[in-house]
């Protein structure tokens, strides 16, 4: 089975007009005042950090249906995991370094 990371990126492309609605929700008290505190720090309201979350379980959703469509593994890494799968040996940037001073030399004529 492939596997399939799931990187998550926020763009905002322009002010889109959306109907917003109400929500009454039961949460720990505890919980909401660290959260509104760090979020003043930021400018940002709880409605904002829930309807943010709210668009990433819903594009989790067709994250999770297209990886079942394609055959791909569904699940999380953590980012020790990534770099523990990652192969061994040489550096990318050093291979990399070592090819621009192989063309160097053959440009200069040395």
């Amino acid at each position: 089975m492939r596997n399939l990371i799931y990187v998550y990126t926020s763009v905002r492309l322009g002010v889109k007009l959306v109907k917003k609605v109400k929500v009454t929700l039961s949460l720990r008290e505890d919980l909401v005042k660290r959260a509104k505190s760090r979020l003043a720090l930021e400018s940002r309201s709880l409605s904002d950090l829930v309807e943010e979350f709210l668009a990433a379980y819903d594009t989790l959703e067709l994250l999770d249906q297209l990886c079942e469509l394609l055959g791909l593994e569904k699940r999380f890494y953590t980012s020790s995991e990534v770099k523990a799968g990652r192969p061994l040996g040489l550096k990318a940037e050093d291979v990399v370094r070592e090819l621009r001073d192989e063309r160097a030399e053959r440009i200069s004529g040395y």
